[in-house]
């Protein structure tokens, strides 16, 4: 009998032992929730994005955030994509990368780069600001903005007053920014510029490749004194490399960085941001010039509507570049509808949300919602209740995820993704 009993007390024991233990995942799916995915690359992006002559996607893609996670396999070495808009952008550079390949080895690169000087430093670029804080934002992705509802105030207190810092040392802290060069040899900069005009992409590009690249190409020809003819083999439509480089207007290719970041401030303060929230964007690390100048047009687009300078202050609580580029699109997002549906005010409860007459709008380039306990929060938040409410986003919605917003009066709609405008580009010699 004391047997049986030791035996039955060892078996609950190992009950309550297998309850405690459960995985957070499994607590959640019995909770009513949906756990993230790993999706088919397939079930996110076109074909056109995850097979080319020289590169190709892996198959699996967890959604970590809302954004799915891409691995991307090229000659030109392993890129990670945050994003499906992420993913185009990388795909793009494989063929500016391709592209500089050809170039090298020409005749008239291999003379130019013999007669080329050596340069006096090596011009790095900033890729990453803060390591540890990367790894540790991959994982949050931009979920964080959906279920919060007071952000970006405590990045203002600093904006203005830095002691012991001198007016040389605080200029050199804004520019200190992901995808900025370190250096800049008088013309060469401008020359990398140009450079990435002739290709296409983003002149302030977070690719360390190509981003090395630009910069040893741009030695060559500036240091050559010679101008060279782009062998340009693209693996994508031409069309979408027009629209998916991520570069606002010729500003970002045409101006010196200096010249783009006092643009930028002179047009932020006009819409009425303080002179705190105005610096406290632009030291935002970040955002690449690019991604700064294209949340600034945005921003000005939106003329008339209110609450403008909360969203400056808004967008220096972004800690990773994914979060920096999540609110410059959801900004773009609502430039773009302003036109046909006019936006009255901006917000950001959490996350940037535009009114328009009685009803919300809240906008998102993500990649695919699950019915998690965040998105069950964001979708219950008393604060965004409106006589009218919609989520639009460039991605897609779970079954489950689709049928719980229907019943809490939200409408889902998606859009095509939001990129800037789209520029005509040479494609041969200058």
């Amino acid at each position: 009998m004391r047997a049986r009993r030791i035996s039955t007390w060892r078996a609950l024991l190992a009950s309550a032992l297998v309850v405690l233990l459960v995985s957070p995942s499994l607590v959640q799916a019995q909770a009513g929730f949906e756990n993230p995915p790993v999706l088919k690359a397939s079930d996110l992006a076109p074909a056109v994005l995850l097979k080319g002559p020289r590169f190709r996607v892996e198959d699996k893609v967890p959604v970590k955030g809302l954004l799915g996670v891409f691995t991307i396999r090229s000659d030109f070495g392993a890129f990670e994509a945050h994003g499906v808009e992420m993913l185009r952008v990388r795909v793009v550079e494989i063929a500016a990368l391709e592209a500089l390949e050809n170039t090298s080895k020409t005749e008239e690169f291999l003379k130019a780069a013999g007669t080329a000087a050596a340069r006096p430093l090596k011009a790095g670029t900033h890729m990453i600001m803060n390591p540890k804080e990367t790894a540790q934002g991959i994982g949050a992705g931009v979920s964080r903005f959906y279920d919060r509802a007071k952000m970006g105030v405590q990045h203002i207190a600093a904006g203005t007053s830095e002691p012991g810092k001198t007016d040389a040392e605080k200029a050199e802290d804004v520019t200190k920014r992901v995808g900025s060069v370190t250096i800049d040899v008088l013309g060469w900069e401008e020359e990398r510029r140009t450079l990435a005009k002739r290709l296409g992409v983003d002149p302030y590009t977070t690719n360390p490749v190509l981003a090395e690249k630009l910069s040893d190409f741009a030695w060559v020809t500036f240091s050559g004194r010679v101008g060279l003819n782009l062998a340009v083999s693209v693996v994508v439509p031409f069309s979408m490399v027009l629209t998916a480089t991520s570069v606002t207007n010729d500003m970002v290719w045409d101006l010196k960085p200096a010249d783009v970041l006092k643009a930028n401030a002179g047009k932020l303060a006009a819409m009425g941001a303080s002179e705190a929230q105005v610096t406290a964007l632009l030291k935002n690390p970040w955002y690449s010039l690019t991604m700064l100048t294209w949340l600034t047009n945005g921003l000005g687009v939106l003329q008339g509507a209110a609450g403008r300078p909360d969203v400056v202050a808004f967008a220096a609580s972004a800690r990773t570049e994914d979060e920096a580029r999540f609110i410059a699109s959801a900004t773009n997002m609502i430039a773009a509808a302003h036109a046909t549906t006019p936006v009255t005010a901006i917000s950001t409860r959490g996350t940037v949300v535009a009114r328009t007459g009685g009803g919300v709008v809240v906008p998102g380039q993500v990649d695919y919602i699950a019915w998690t306990k965040s998105a069950a929060t964001f979708a219950t938040r008393a604060d965004l209740k409106a006589s009218t409410r919609g989520l639009v986003i460039t991605g897609r919605v779970s079954p489950r995820a689709a049928k719980e917003l229907a019943a809490l009066n939200w409408t889902v709609k998606t859009v095509a993704p939001i990129t800037p405008p789209a520029v005509t580009l040479p494609t041969t010699s200058r």
